[in-house]
């Protein structure tokens, strides 16, 4: 019997974003509260407003509500509350499926969660930290940046040689 294909996860990364803190910034830019926003394939119109935000997408106006959520030192973040009924206040809405709605609500995933396997876990994880440490994914003894602290440094040694430990492990379970 043949084996059904599992759905295609969707990825943040394919979803048309709506960031309110860039909008905010373009709109202070150019001192307007409408702005055009271009990503290859949509094109759309936005209108800003102190507590609402109105954009055009797929034939259809969708609302958002802007609600000012406190910080400290007396400052408010502003958010965007998700435009179905649950108590989520997120700076980026997603347009993905004719609909407008948070990353919770489309279930988004960043494609770095999507590894297949625990090795790739791993690998990814391993990579990303030699990233961190300043060095490319193949190198194998990196070398302490002038200026690095020792002691952070170690760390960051340590827990690459851990992921290392733990990659060679899972390969070794495979074999």
């Amino acid at each position: 019997m043949k084996k059904a294909k599992a759905p295609r996860v969707p990825v943040l990364e394919s979803a048309f974003e709506i960031n309110l803190p860039k909008l905010l910034r373009a709109a202070k830019a150019t001192g307007s509260s409408v702005l055009v926003l271009d990503d290859g394939d949509e094109r759309t119109v936005v209108a800003l407003s102190e507590t609402r935000l109105a954009v055009h997408l797929g034939g259809r106006m969708w609302l958002a509500d802007i609600v000012a959520v406190p910080c400290l030192n007396n400052r408010v973040r502003p958010l965007l509350k998700c435009p179905r009924a649950h108590e989520g206040n997120f700076q980026s809405l997603y347009y993905r499926a004719g609909e407008l709605a948070c990353r919770h609500c489309h279930a988004l995933r960043y494609r770095s969660n999507l590894a297949a396997t625990p090795a790739a876990r791993i690998k990814f994880s391993r990579t990303k930290q030699l990233v961190k440490m300043g060095h490319s994914a193949s190198t194998m003894n990196p070398s302490r940046p002038i200026g690095r602290w020792r002691k952070s440094y170690i760390q960051e040694l340590l827990r690459l040689a851990g992921l290392t430990a733990g990659y060679k492990d899972v390969i070794a379970r495979r074999a």
